[in-house]
């Protein structure tokens, strides 16, 4: 393996990573593929627990599509990449379990496509026809835009920076630009939201883990269109299937995936230059790495002190602020969905609906009840055996609640948190599960931590926030990779995290990497 070359070395087989190794292999370059683990996929696979398995992460896939109408990740994965997937799609939106700022409680089930959610949110709150047909017209608009973006990322100006054609974007993105960043909140009031209405939407924020009052229209709207137009999906096989579809696929483009090698250093001459990959089984030489690794652990630990890390990225990724963390509760139930009354594949139980007020919980173990449960087997009845189903319980953190535990009081803590949601679960839905369960296992921000490698545990790489959006990620999005021959990809990328776009973040990084190899 010492004299192994290859024309690109990636460094972590999650989603992203796989994504620029297809990206790259595709275009007849010889790839390597690596990863520490005994299994690829990194949030995207799966566990076992007796006769039950277990998804790791994976709640729905959003902006897939279908055939002849793909979103933009559906149209990477499905035609450009052509991966062999069993997709399922989800036929609602959400089920929303709680009480409004004005008081007013819900138990209501959202549904998707455009018209029939403003039809039911007009139902929900008289006065919403309106301004929802106006948000959904700018959330497709704020879709419209990203694609352009995503289409004319090869288009870069002197300071690095994207170039748009000016006249083109005002003629057909000009509301895009006005809301464009401005916070969620601020624009659906401009609109004439009735306030029931944006706490019902708000709901969604720990899809995204940020504050609605802060965060960038764009990002929130885009979800949102990509979940009604498109309906959310998952895979029959699950998301280790997805998993091993890409890596058949990567295979099946003549690259190479490496288990259980860890990748200790990525080297370069005394010029800077990428010379190659230090690993636990050798050295692997070549010119181009994509890591699929958070930028604090690149810059700090992973490059050697040949690579020259501009100051400015430093100075970035220490003003970003770490996103969101999950408790995740994976329960097996000895009884069926039919058995146990449940008719909804998600349910979003946050107590109150004020986003606020739940971002502030949001930084407690105690106060923290918003809680969000997926129930597999009413989307997929294979998901577990005959006369089962299996669920998942996820509570979502700002800030790192669980550091402080001790060793006993880790333990104790994660027994009487599952307890409380538990409880709230069967209270506020009246499904009774506590004496049907076969199956349970509990991971905190601390067990994704270890898995990951992650600062806090954080799966959501950084938070989007008013001044760091989606947006002007995506603007800067070479300017943010400015060492030659060496890029991250992830969660931690210009589009946030989420399956769809750590996906589409991999061939980003990977189509800007294959410039640099053409000299461009």
């Amino acid at each position: 393996m010492s004299n192994s070359k290859f024309d690109c070395v990636v460094i972590g087989a999650g989603l992203s990573g796989m994504s620029a190794a297809i990206t790259v292999a595709q275009a007849g370059k010889k790839v390597l593929l690596l990863d520490q683990h005994n299994l690829p996929g990194g949030c995207a696979s799966s566990f076992v627990r007796g006769r039950f398995e277990f998804d790791a992460s994976l709640h729905e896939f959003c902006g897939l599509g279908k055939p002849g109408d793909w979103g933009l990740p559906g149209k990477i994965m499905m035609e450009d990449h052509g991966l062999d997937v069993n997709w399922l799609y989800i036929p609602e939106l959400y089920r929303c379990v709680g009480t409004a700022r004005s008081g007013r409680k819900f138990d209501t089930v959202l549904p998707t496509g455009e018209e029939e959610l403003i039809e039911k949110m007009e139902e929900l709150v008289p006065g919403s026809r309106e301004p929802m047909k106006v948000f959904l017209s700018l959330a497709k608009e704020c879709v419209e835009a990203n694609d352009y973006f995503s289409a004319n990322m090869s288009t870069v100006k002197k300071d690095g920076m994207l170039k748009t054609d000016s006249l083109y974007f005002m003629k057909n993105f000009s509301n895009f630009l006005k809301v464009a960043e401005r916070p969620f909140n601020e624009v659906m009031r401009k609109i004439g939201m009735p306030e029931d209405a944006i706490d019902l939407l708000d709901v969604y924020w720990t899809y995204i883990g940020a504050d609605y009052e802060k965060m960038s229209f764009v990002h929130q709207a885009w979800m949102v269109y990509m979940y009604t137009h498109y309906q959310p999906t998952i895979n029959k096989e699950n998301a280790h299937g997805l998993s091993m579809a890409c890596v058949e696929k990567l295979r099946e483009l003549g690259g190479e995936l490496w288990l259980n090698t860890r990748a200790l250093k990525v080297c370069a001459d005394k010029e800077g230059n990428i010379t190659g990959v230090l690993t636990d089984v050798g050295m692997v030489e070549t010119n181009y790495v994509i890591a699929n690794v958070n930028p604090e652990i690149a810059y700090n630990k992973l490059l050697d002190e040949n690579v020259k890390v501009p100051v400015r990225e430093f100075k970035r990724v220490n003003a970003e602020k770490h996103g969101i963390r999950f408790f995740n509760a994976y329960v097996a139930c000895n009884k069926s969905v039919e058995e146990l009354g449940i008719k909804d594949y998600t349910i979003f139980m946050p107590g109150s609906l004020d986003n606020a007020q739940n971002i502030k919980d949001s930084k407690s173990y105690e106060d923290n009840t918003h809680s969000v449960v997926v129930i597999y087997n009413v989307v997929n009845p294979d998901a577990s055996p005959k006369g089962t189903c299996t669920m998942t319980f996820t509570i979502c953190y700002t800030e790192d609640v669980w550091g402080d535990f001790t060793q006993r009081e880790y333990v104790h803590k994660k027994q009487e948190l599952f307890q409380k949601v538990m409880d709230n679960f069967e209270k506020d839905t009246g499904i009774i599960i506590h004496d049907c369960i076969e199956e349970i296992e509990l991971a905190s921000p601390w067990t994704f931590a270890h898995f990951l490698n992650t600062p806090e545990g954080t799966t959501y790489g950084y938070m989007v926030d008013d001044w760091d959006t989606m947006l002007s990620r995506l603007m800067a999005i070479r300017k943010d990779q400015p060492i030659k021959g060496f890029k991250t990809c992830g969660a931690a990328g210009a589009r946030g995290d989420g399956y769809n776009m750590t996906y589409t973040n991999g061939w980003d990084m990977a189509n800007i990497i294959l410039e640099e190899m053409e000299g461009k």
